[in-house]
């Protein structure tokens, strides 16, 4: 039999083993296989395949898996965890660039999940040690779970962070855009959602674990999933945070369905070309119905390279400005004095380009700008080769002023990945946005699941803004997303179309965007403090041990 501390049941299991200490955790092939099954789950619950339910028993296993192993084991199960998760999660990276990038980036976030298993094996072990804790089976098992749940949720703030500004994908809370509990984002913004259903998750585990460790029934894990239960239905249950409403905007974005692929066959001007021909086709459409629009959209990089000093293009995009009696607001890359490049955002009116000018946030590092470019050519010389640009981050107001048929509006724009980054909702939404414009070329990843993963990112972040989000691309997934979520208009992939739709004009923050980074900074915390004191715990049961 197992040894066990005065007091604790002796026992064999297949699943749980109990060592010197009395302390419980799976057994290593239980473990193994509860890390890679929470991982394959974890990306099921994301589109494509959007099984947003299968997000709770994914976290339930990926923690348990880590849950009082000893500091080691609990580095190789979450780096497992990860793996099973990333790399079927970003396959469509391989598309066009092939399989190092890919290596590299899953690298970096099985990574970031290895030291959460790290993270959470010490925290829960270490707690466990503390006698304060141990007097009370509740106060042990939320101890540990808040614990484990903020480390989740400081996991998913670090990797959108560190290194070269991070890669906010692949966050719990967007496994919930298409689930009830979406409306809840708009008040505990992403990060906070996170930190809550990781909590929800794990709290039957916990609560298992110290059953068994008191040799309980199964009563307290009943307790457990009712609990869980309880915090998911609050969430199910919160409405959108209300904000007010100043008026309405008829807005239409265009999707040229062109080839736009960093290695798509093309001749110049291909893309802008579609993107004219598909606004033509559109104006045909509502001249024939009687209707107008107060603002067309254009995807990110539609109108090419330096669209204001081509003299004809820029003078077709002001006549067709002209004939809709509506501003355009185009993608451009665009050159700096300084020999870098911006991938930017324009607006055409009837009398041509205006000043309002938006350049992308958060350019995408090996793509967009190459960090560290000597070192990484020593490595990869043929693909760092092919980023032959420089761009750099913006730093302009990420919202443009639109003079339009129903007003002057402030748009938010966010280019491509510059959606999925919390930072960039902020600045939005302290820029006066009242509603975002979200311009996108996804013609790199075919057709894979990252389009729709970068829609479901900009159906929650709506939800967490309370404001609609017309997400425009160049072939794919385009959708326009209401307040609430609903998607009011949509377009099928890889098709030459444009999709009209009236959004409402918002004005004010959501809690979210008051208080997420507050929501954020305290769930850190209490991931951080539970660390803290497992470490201490465990040190002090150590020393305790070597003078026994």
């Amino acid at each position: 039999m197992s040894a066990t501390t005065a007091g604790a049941p002796t026992e064999r299991s297949m699943l749980v083993r109990t060592d010197a200490n009395g302390t419980r955790a799976l057994r290593w092939y239980a473990s193994v296989i509860a890390a890679v099954a929470g991982g394959l789950l974890l990306d099921a619950a994301t589109p494509g395949l959007s099984w947003w339910p299968l997000a709770f028993p994914a976290v339930a296993l990926v923690c348990a898996a880590v849950w009082q192993q000893r500091a080691r084991w609990g580095f190789l199960v979450g780096a497992l965890a990860g793996a099973a998760f990333w790399m079927p999660h970003i396959g469509w990276l391989t598309l066009y660039l092939g399989p190092i990038p890919w290596a590299a980036l899953c690298a970096l976030m099985i990574l970031w999940f290895g030291l959460f298993g790290v993270a959470a094996a010490v925290a829960t072990r270490g707690l466990r040690r503390i006698a304060i804790l141990r007097r009370s089976a509740a106060a042990l098992a939320g101890a540990q779970a808040a614990s484990v749940a903020g480390l989740w949720m400081l996991r998913e703030q670090l990797q959108g962070a560190i290194p070269y500004g991070g890669f906010a994908w692949g966050r719990l809370a967007t496994t919930q855009a298409d689930g009830p509990l979406l409306q809840s984002v708009s008040w505990l913004g992403f990060a906070g959602l996170s930190a809550l259903l990781a909590f929800a998750s794990v709290v039957p585990v916990a609560v298992a674990l110290v059953a068994r460790d008191r040799g309980a029934s199964v009563r307290p894990v009943l307790v457990g999933v009712a609990a869980s239960l309880a915090v998911l239905v609050a969430l199910a249950a919160l409405p959108a945070a209300p904000l007010e409403q100043s008026g309405a905007l008829r807005v239409a974005a265009v999707q040229g369905n062109s080839k736009s692929g960093i290695f798509d066959d093309r001749e110049a001007g291909g893309v802008i070309r579609d993107h004219f021909t598909a606004t033509e086709e559109l104006l045909d459409r509502l001249e024939a119905e009687g209707r107008t629009v107060d603002v067309i959209v254009w995807p990110e990089n539609s109108a090419e390279f330096a669209a204001p000093d081509q003299l004809i293009r820029s003078q077709r995009l002001a006549k067709l400005a002209e004939r809709a009696g509506a501003p355009i607001v185009v993608g451009t890359v665009l050159a700096n004095e300084d020999g870098t490049y911006s991938n930017s955002s324009l607006v055409w009116n009837s009398e041509g380009p205006t000043d309002a000018r938006y350049d992308k946030r958060y350019p995408v590092p090996f793509a967009e700008y190459m960090p560290n470019r000597p070192f990484f050519r020593a490595i990869v010389p043929d693909l760092v080769d092919l980023v032959q640009l420089e761009y750099a981050p913006g730093t302009r107001p990420s919202a443009l002023e639109v003079d339009t048929s129903a007003g002057v509006i402030r748009a938010g724009i966010a280019i491509c990945f510059d959606i999925i980054f919390d930072p960039q909702a902020v600045a939005m939404a302290s820029d006066g946005a009242q509603v975002i414009f979200a311009q996108t070329n996804n013609a790199d990843f075919g057709r894979t699941d990252e389009s729709a993963q970068q829609l479901a990112i900009a159906r929650t972040r709506a939800v967490e803004m309370g404001r609609a989000v017309v997400n425009d691309s160049t072939v794919g997934t385009s959708a326009v997303v209401a307040p609430d979520g609903r998607s009011l208009d949509e377009l099928q992939p890889f098709t030459r179309d444009a999709m009209v739709a009236e959004v409402p004009l918002v004005e004010g923050l959501t809690p979210a965007l008051r208080f997420g980074g507050a929501i954020a900074s305290v769930g850190a915390l209490v991931g951080v403090v539970g660390l803290a004191v497992g470490v201490f715990g465990l040190v002090r049961a150590r020393r305790v041990s070597r003078h026994g």
